[in-house]
């Protein structure tokens, strides 16, 4: 049994609505170099936090990529969570004032970093059809 057959149907779900590649990609890619910290990891996200009822999928998601853009420094996570965003009907102005919201908070140069990665990621959703 592969690490993403063990977790709950809702987990799995889940991360197949973030991505249908992930679970894969968990398996044959990530698991592999660090299982315990892989485990813990998706274990946290999509068994706990992305299970809870007090804030929407929305508004977690929100939360999410404005984590990330204050952090800084994580432009593969941003692309996950970016192309997740987008596959959930987040538009490119959605997440324009996300990162104007976080540029006056945490900074213009990594809300404009983090512009530069979330384009791209926008631009291939739109070229695979997801603006469609």
């Amino acid at each position: 049994m592969s690490f993403t057959e063990s977790l709950s149907p809702r987990a799995r779900e889940l991360i197949n609505a973030f991505d249908p590649g992930a679970l894969t990609r968990i398996d044959e890619t990530l698991h592999p170099i660090a299982p315990h910290l892989v485990e813990r990891l998706v274990k946290s996200i999509y068994e706990d936090a992305y299970q809870r009822d007090e804030l929407s999928f929305r508004e977690r998601h929100i939360a999410t990529l404005s984590a990330l853009v204050a952090f800084g420094d994580t432009a593969r996570q941003l692309r996950f969570q970016g192309y997740a965003a987008f596959r959930h009907g987040f538009t490119w102005r959605d997440i324009e004032e996300i990162l104007i919201q976080n540029a006056v908070f945490c900074g213009f140069s990594r809300a404009i970093n983090a512009a530069l990665v979330l384009n791209e990621v926008y631009h291939a959703f739109e070229a695979e059809g997801g603006g469609a």
